[in-house]
């Protein structure tokens, strides 16, 4: 008879160890410690990501500050100093900029559209004033103001406003060196005006040089000109240059004349008082010319009358 098989020692086939682990994974991934692993591992991660953060933190407070500038003519007291807000400046009062943390909420910018000048808080109080607490002075300075101010006044811009806002040293802080707040100019920029960035002005500028206007001499100007003109012309010469001179103060004589006479009207002579001189000068004349002779109008008379004695007397009719 043949020997019979060791079932024990028999080894397990292939698709038996495999339908055997999966099975065991199956029953595992569901078991409570696999659960417990999977939290370890998540809190793991959470403080691994809050040491980091801590870490950025840490470098971000200690790190160095560089040395702190402001531009020129700005006030530093209207900067608030960066080592105070890291909370690690050492000159305390000392410091020549401000410790106030709002002082970056106060520093908004101004509108440059808007001439702001003696508004700044004026609107509570004229609110709270009346004309019972006013006295006469007050009284007629405000019907003054409200109708009619005495100072004069300009639709021109300020050339040091202008200034100011180019150079970007306008703020709050800014004071116009044309007498402050008694500038006559307006500190408003006017209705669509588009203020230039320090990148535009460069290239702009840059672009001046590059360009021939800015090497262009008056000589090739006027040959350029010169060139452009078409037709018939008569080239200048100091003959016909002398002609036209002529010529035209000729002109200019005859229609300064015209002109005198188109404003000789009576009621101009009137005004002007030639005529009493006129007069007068007449009567002179007639005077030197020949006095008036009595005689010769006597004799006049006779003849008229048919009567030849020269000798006649003249009737006397007396007196009653």
């Amino acid at each position: 008879m043949p020997p019979k098989k060791d079932v024990k020692n028999a080894k397990p086939s292939v698709q038996k160890v495999v339908q055997d682990k999966l099975a065991s994974q199956a029953s595992a991934s569901g078991t409570p410690e696999q659960k417990r692993k999977e939290a370890e591992k998540a809190q793991r991660e959470a403080e691994k990501k809050a040491a980091e953060a801590a870490k950025k933190e840490v470098a971000e407070l200690f790190k160095p500050v560089q040395t702190q500038k402001v531009p020129f003519g700005v006030d530093p007291k209207s900067v608030l100093c960066v080592y105070f807000k890291n909370g690690n400046c050492e000159k305390g009062r000392k410091c020549k900029f401000s410790h106030d943390l709002s002082i970056e909420r106060k520093s908004q910018k101004k509108n440059l559209y808007e001439d702001s000048r003696g508004e700044e808080g004026e609107d509570e109080k004229r609110k709270e004033e009346t004309s019972d607490n006013w006295d006469e002075e007050k009284l007629r300075s405000v019907v003054m103001s409200k109708h009619g101010n005495p100072k004069t006044t300009t639709d021109k811009v300020c050339k040091f406003f202008i200034e100011a806002v180019e150079n970007g040293k306008y703020g709050w802080f800014w004071q116009c060196p044309n007498g402050g707040n008694d500038c006559k100019y307006k500190h408003s920029l006017p209705p669509g005006f588009v203020l230039k960035t320090k990148e535009q002005r460069a290239a702009e500028k840059a672009l001046m040089d590059k360009s021939p206007l800015a090497t262009l001499t008056l000589e090739d100007f006027l040959e350029a000109r010169r060139h452009e003109l078409t037709g018939a012309l008569t080239p200048v010469t100091e003959e016909t240059f002398r002609k036209w001179k002529s010529e035209r103060i000729s002109k200019k004589e005859a229609e300064e004349e015209a002109r005198r006479a188109k404003e000789a009207t009576g009621r101009a002579l009137f005004e002007k008082g030639d005529w009493r001189n006129d007069s007068e000068d007449e009567e002179s004349s007639g005077e030197e010319d020949g006095a008036f002779d009595l005689n010769a109008l006597r004799k006049e008379t006779q003849a008229l009358e048919g009567d030849d004695d020269n000798e006649t007397p003249l009737k006397s009719y007396g007196s009653t």
